[in-house]
């Protein structure tokens, strides 16, 4: 590809090539003067043209040399240097030879330099808005931010990070945040050498963060992409920085899905949202997040969430219909609230046609195929795009034994599972997954003591509760049954407990009336958990019962029967 005028003009100013040739003619003509001092009394007179030749001819390999000079490798970032005191004043690293072929790129966490405790977030913040931005451009593949997250406080060689996450590049970087001012670094990788191809300082004021993102966005794209003309697709928002402050401190709760996260990620989307109501960002991340609470998270009802839910999400939508966390968020909202399912995935597709490395809608877009069409090959190759843009990310992997034991290849599943909890024993949902797989094998003991320990690990949360309750009933344990479902309806008499997984609890004790008693209040209350219907246990006996396919037709899945 051609490079532009302005990009050469550009590049020349940034690897100080002005400055050399400016040095080197001062010298060179320093040179001249002393030997029209020194020669003529030498009696070498005639040596002065060679010396003119050798003066000129030298001064475009300076030129050169300056112009490559600094690519070199290096090993780790410097930490920043003391802010100026003029915060528009801005600060030039070192940059490469023009432009990198490549196709794949991971952000790595930026690392925060602020004495402010919680300047953490505000900096996975940005590496998450800068993920984003290059998630868009087309022809570039991202690593998910859960992935890159992985390598956070850790000091691991460049060339391990991109074999893990099967990637060419990697940005790295910093942030340093005053009451006074702002800086950024920014330093691109090639992961085969470990060599810095480009680096930037940024020393800007609080206002200029939105800019920044798009520079660097930008920068690494005309870098990575020889055949780009032009850079597209990046808007970032714009908003009150307060409410920005707010925003990343809601995704940073957000990620850590846990439910007292999850509410500090409602009430940081909520103030973000108060400061700007027209922030799309926020609005959607609102929308996520209380789907969550919806389907596990809380105790709070759908009845009570969703509706804001698909508010949220509909006001994003308006505000930016180009947003893809806006179209998954819909599309969360019409599969789990509306049991509109020929919408939600008209919302998947949007959204990955917006952004197709969308780790997100990946494996959004696994649990429409698994629960709403019963189609294994298109689940689990959703599941594997998830992967491939965001390999370390657990709840992808989690999702892949899942995905094996509702579609009943259970050998296979419990030998992933097995495998993700050596990787990780404290994770409670590979527990939950081995002891459903283990159930469906025939082997409720094993199950069973699998379910306690994801119970023990994960805090007894409703859904957790209705399993194990189920496991006891079908392992002969009526007793233990009978406590773990008085506990869930101590909570229904408190304030609210899921009616589906109290009916799931029911089926296990072979109390089927109660049990469908129960399923008709969830369905009355649009139980967000009922989509998990058609893959309950068949050894619950629900789907034997004429009153399950009654169910399933008022959910609109009609279309399945239920299977182990």
């Amino acid at each position: 590809m051609a490079l532009k005028p302005r990009v050469v003009l550009s590049e020349l100013r940034r690897r100080k090539v002005y400055r050399s040739a400016g040095v080197y003619v001062a010298v060179g003509l320093g040179v001249l003067g002393a030997a029209e001092v020194i020669l003529d009394p030498l009696g070498l007179g005639g040596a002065r043209p060679y010396i003119v030749i050798l003066v000129l001819l030298g001064f475009p390999i300076a030129l050169a040399l300056a112009w490559a000079y600094e690519v070199k490798p290096e090993s780790s970032t410097p930490a920043p240097d003391p802010l100026p005191a003029d915060p528009g004043a801005i600060g030039r690293g070192p940059i490469g030879t023009g432009t990198i072929q490549g196709d794949s790129i991971a952000v790595l966490p930026f690392e925060s330099m602020s004495p402010d405790p919680e300047g953490d977030y505000f900096a996975d913040g940005i590496t998450e808005e800068l993920t984003n931005a290059l998630a868009r451009q087309e022809g570039l593949r991202v690593v998910a931010r859960t992935s890159a997250f992985a390598f956070k406080g850790e000091r691991a060689d460049i060339r391990e990070i991109g074999h893990r996450l099967n990637v060419s590049h990697v940005i790295e970087g910093s942030v340093r945040r005053t009451d006074q001012a702002l800086r950024i670094t920014a330093q691109l990788i090639n992961t085969e050498d470990g060599f810095h191809l480009w680096s930037e300082q940024y020393d800007r004021s609080h206002g200029d963060v939105f800019k920044i993102q798009e520079e660097i966005a930008g920068c690494v794209v005309q870098r990575l992409l020889v055949d780009v003309t032009e850079v597209q697709g990046f808007s970032i928002a714009t908003a009150d920085l307060s409410a920005y402050d707010a925003f990343l401190k809601g995704r940073y709760s957000l990620a850590q899905l846990h439910p007292v996260a999850v509410q500090e990620a409602i009430d940081q989307f909520e103030a973000a949202i108060q400061r700007d109501d027209h922030f799309a960002p926020a609005l959607a991340g609102l929308a996520e997040a209380l789907t969550f609470q919806a389907i596990g998270f809380s105790d709070r009802p759908a009845q009570e969430t969703m509706p804001v839910a698909e508010e949220a999400a509909n006001r994003a939508l308006e505000l930016d219909p180009l947003l893809p966390e806006a179209h998954l968020a819909r599309a969360l909202a019409l599969m789990y609230w509306r049991w509109d399912y020929k919408g939600a995935k008209a919302g998947f597709d949007r959204a990955l046609e917006l952004n197709p490395n969308f780790a997100e809608a990946h494996l959004w877009e696994e649990f429409y195929w698994t629960y709403v069409q019963h189609d294994f090959e298109n689940a689990i190759e959703a599941n594997r795009r998830a992967q491939r843009l965001s390999p370390l990310d657990m709840r992808i992997r989690g999702r892949h034994g899942t995905v094996h034991y509702l579609f009943g290849k259970l050998e296979e599943a419990e030998r992933l599972f097995r495998e993700e909890l050596v990787d990780t024993p404290e994770n409670p949902l590979p527990h939950l997954g081995l002891a459903d797989t283990l159930v469906r094998m025939g082997r409720p003991d094993e199950g069973v003591a699998s379910m306690e320990e994801a119970v023990r690990l994960g805090g007894r949360p409703h859904a957790f509760l209705g399993m194990l309750a189920t496991f006891y009933g079908l392992q002969g344990e009526a007793g233990k049954a009978t406590a773990v479902l008085e506990e869930m309806e101590d909570r229904q008499g408190a304030g609210y407990a899921s009616e589906f997984w109290m009916a799931i609890a029911y089926a296990g004790m072979g109390r089927m009336d109660e049990a469908f008693a129960a399923l008709d209040k969830a369905v009355a209350e649009r139980d967000s958990n009922l989509l998990y219907l058609s893959v309950v246990p068949t050894a619950t006996g629900l789907n034997d019962d004429p009153r399950f396919r009654g169910i399933l037709d008022q959910i609109g899945l009609g279309h399945l029967g239920g299977f182990d």
